[in-house]
């Protein structure tokens, strides 16, 4: 594969691409007259109905015109972009996760494989914030980089803010041009573009009057920032361990502490939801924070579009919401009594719980849920997502019996489908389950293995079930 991005991966049958003689292995060079540098320059790019397409085949330059009807996708899959063009992190905030982490090859008890090496991609790319919802700091921008954001008009980005203040986001972020996070968002405001923000909490660091100022310095700056999260640090046993200079030392919130904090972001809450037509709050709590209080997460209208979903705000909502819907598809009883393990984090279990319920309602079907405590990152992980393949299996070892069916959460896995973070391979974790076991996605993926499990189809309309 070409250390250059571009290279095509796949052309959908039938597709302009295809119809235009384009093939897997060729190296897209430029769309119109402009390089492709990455997945943004081809998206921008081949906006267009008319493409002249410059390409390489086999170290021969060659170029074809291609005409399709407005929409209609152009038909290129490409492979992934190499990990030297992905701009790495050059901060060194106190919460960091990943310079945490034990070195990539260092031997682990019970780590045979090391952790998956994309988990050291400490990437701060205002590109993969556009394409993908990652967030970056903006420390690390260059000219160059604004006349390209004021281009291609890249918006929304998502951006670690943490605190407005100048000196003490410097000493947070520890990176360059740290302090100067309100003006660099007002000049993304210039070229119209809008962000979300988040800003992670360390108790004693960033919360208390901090968090007052940071909400209200980013009020003001509406609409160019769109919404607010609220998220508590994540500790594992190594980033506990760091230092923090002349700040107060990393440690995990308190349920009182977290009590203050909702009541806190609560009255702001209330404020802006009075001002917005559709009552959004503009500022938001991650789920963690409810789970901690053991409070029931808000209504699904409080979190409208889900903007910061993938930051852990509301996810817990829009399952049960998926669940409330798919569930009415589960069959009335099983001919033959069958028994299903739900596999979860620690911290999702009571939601996870309510499933089996709805699960145990159905005659003929037993459900139970396991949930696996993170050894290899620390209790304090409780996320299904940072959970290794060691641990989820040799806790389900040790629960002897487990019934007919395994179903676990796709987010363990990578992309692709195909590994935990500690290399675990799919392919090994299934070969040493003595049940069959199966990743979901969604409520409906869950509903859709009960239906197989009972010998009925999937619902139609629904996707078919993947094969893992």
């Amino acid at each position: 594969m070409p250390k250059l991005y571009g290279w095509v991966r796949e052309v959908v049958p039938d597709s302009p691409a295809d119809r235009a003689g384009l093939q897997p292995g060729d190296l897209i060079r430029t769309i119109n007259g402009h390089l492709i540098r990455d997945l943004v320059d081809y998206q921008f790019y081949s906006a267009d109905d008319v493409l002249t397409i410059v390409f390489e085949r086999q170290q021969e330059q060659r170029e074809v015109t291609i005409v399709r009807q407005q929409g209609e996708s152009l038909g290129l899959i490409f492979g992934e972009e190499p990990t030297p063009f992905i701009r790495q992190c050059a901060n060194k905030c106190v919460f960091c996760f990943i310079k945490g982490l034990p070195p990539r090859y260092a031997p682990q008890p019970g780590l045979p494989h090391g952790l998956r090496s994309t988990l050291y991609i400490k990437d701060d790319d205002y590109r993969y914030s556009f394409l993908f919802g990652n967030f970056i700091t903006l420390t690390n921008l260059k000219e160059q980089d604004w006349q390209r954001l004021a281009e291609q008009r890249l918006s929304p980005l998502y951006v670690s803010v943490h605190t407005t203040e100048p000196e003490l986001r410097r000493k947070m972020v520890d990176g360059p041009r740290a302090g100067e996070i309100l003006e660099q968002i007002r000049r993304l405001g210039e070229l119209h573009i809008t962000c979300h923000t988040q800003l992670v909490l360390c108790p004693g660091i960033n919360d208390g009057e901090h968090l007052e100022r940071s909400i209200q310095d980013l009020a003001a700056l509406r609409p160019i920032v769109e919404s607010i999260s609220v998220v508590p640090v994540g500790l594992t046993k190594y980033n506990n361990l760091l230092k923090t200079a002349d700040l107060p030392p990393l440690r995990p919130y308190t349920r009182e502490e977290a009590e203050r904090i909702i009541a806190q972001v609560e009255a702001h809450q209330q404020r802006f939801a009075a001002s917005h037509p559709e009552g959004y709050p503009f500022v938001y709590l991650s789920d963690e924070w409810y789970y901690l209080t053991e409070r029931e997460v808000p209504p699904a209208a409080h979190y409208g579009d889900y903007a910061q979903i993938e930051n852990g705000v509301g996810m817990t909502r829009y399952l049960l919401e998926q669940w409330e819907s798919a569930r009415r598809r589960l069959p009335a009883r099983l001919l033959q009594p069958r028994r299903v393990t739900l596999v979860t984090g620690t911290m999702a279990r009571p939601i996870i719980e309510r499933l089996a319920a709805d699960l145990n309602r159905v005659e003929g079907l037993e459900a139970r849920v396991i949930a696996v405590e993170n050894r290899f990152f620390g209790p304090l992980v409780t996320v299904a997502g940072l959970l290794c393949g060691q641990d989820v299996l040799a806790t389900l070892l040790e629960q002897g019996d487990l019934g007919d069916l395994v179903l676990l959460p796709r987010i363990m896995l990578d992309n692709a489908g195909e590994r935990f973070l500690d290399d675990v391979t799919v392919e090994e974790f299934q070969a040493r389950l003595p049940v069959r076991s199966l990743f979901v996605r969604n409520a409906q993926e869950t509903v859709a293995a009960i239906r197989e499990l009972a010998g009925l189809p999937a619902p139609r309309l629904w996707p078919a079930l993947a094969a893992r």
